[in-house]
């Protein structure tokens, strides 16, 4: 079942010219394809979530911007710390090591702002996601504290639409009306009286 589905995959890939990388060549012994198979599930998915992000961000219907309350932002900035220990102890590249700590650091960037941006949530998902998939070992608690900021940003989500459904709305000042030539009243003049009538 499992190696059919790998195969279905693949032949999808490579008829319709995807420019995906994932693993081939899956090996006999079972338990070792167990641990390929995982691996290889984690990079369909991986293109998955970004082919969604993808018709998201066209259609427009997602979220981008939220406000963060304190108590919200005090936690993701508490998982990213425990991710920076993560992947500073992962077994991976040096380069991709970088690459991920680069998208911790936007993500704390855009936490700290008044306006956060969830894309960067995304890209360091997404990041951490792809290095599993190409066989990075020890990264999996990051995945699970990634989860724990997804639900923290959906739970700001939810605020932010209430808050914007309860507040009220501003009332339309009616601006007075333009005076014009027709409508101006014209200035009361003033008699002046002849010199024979001034008492002095």
């Amino acid at each position: 079942m499992e190696r059919d589905y790998v195969a279905h995959i693949l032949a999808f890939v490579d008829t319709r010219g995807i420019p995906l990388d994932l693993p081939r060549n899956p090996p006999l012994d079972e338990e070792d394809f167990g641990v390929w198979f995982r691996n290889f599930t984690r990079a369909v998915d991986y293109y998955k979530a970004a082919a969604r992000l993808l018709v998201s961000s066209r259609k427009k219907e997602n979220v981008s911007v939220l406000m963060l309350a304190p108590d919200f932002k005090a936690q993701i900035g508490a998982h990213l710390t425990a991710i920076r220990k993560i992947v500073g102890e992962a077994e991976l590249s040096e380069s991709k090591r970088d690459a991920i700590f680069k998208r911790i650091n936007n993500l704390q960037e855009e936490v700290d702002r008044d306006r956060t941006r969830t894309e960067a949530a995304m890209a360091l998902w997404l990041d951490v996601t792809i290095a599993i998939g190409k066989g990075a070992k020890n990264l999996d608690p990051a995945i699970e504290r990634l989860e724990r900021i997804i639900k923290v940003l959906a739970k700001a989500k939810d605020d932010n639409d209430q808050k914007a459904l309860l507040a009220p709305q501003e009332r339309k000042r009616i601006s007075p009306p333009t005076a014009t030539p027709e409508t101006q009243i014209p200035p009361k003049k003033t008699r002046v009286p002849p010199d024979d009538e001034v008492p002095f």
